[in-house]
């Protein structure tokens, strides 16, 4: 994540911040000093997990995706309960999952 110096923000009292996955959110200044943006991020729901397969990383994650509301690209494929937990800081996807699985879930990206 990184700050983007914007006029309207010093005028508006807000701090631009340009997320790793290339996303943008503007917060308000008072809230960054007392929380921090990081925080702030988090309990938006706004930042991205990695989702680990057979103990590696393959793409990310909304932090608030919700597996049994997941959309899905492929009516061939709808999540089950447990092809996608939350343990910790990450998504871990069920072994069995095949690639074209997890590309069917719209809020999934694959890491390059």
């Amino acid at each position: 994540m990184k700050r983007i110096d914007r006029e309207e923000d010093e005028r508006r009292g807000t701090v631009t911040y340009q997320l790793d996955d290339g996303r943008f959110v503007t917060l308000e200044e008072s809230a960054v000093a007392q929380f921090g943006a990081d925080n702030l991020i988090q309990w938006l729901g706004l930042e991205r997990l990695p989702v680990m397969q057979q103990g590696r990383r393959v793409g990310t994650l909304p932090a608030d995706f919700d597996p049994l509301n997941a959309r899905i690209r492929n009516s061939l494929y709808q999540v089950r309960p447990g092809d996608l937990k939350r343990e910790g800081d990450a998504w871990v996807a069920e072994d069995m999952l095949s690639s074209d699985d997890l590309d069917a879930v719209i809020e999934f990206e694959r890491d390059k």
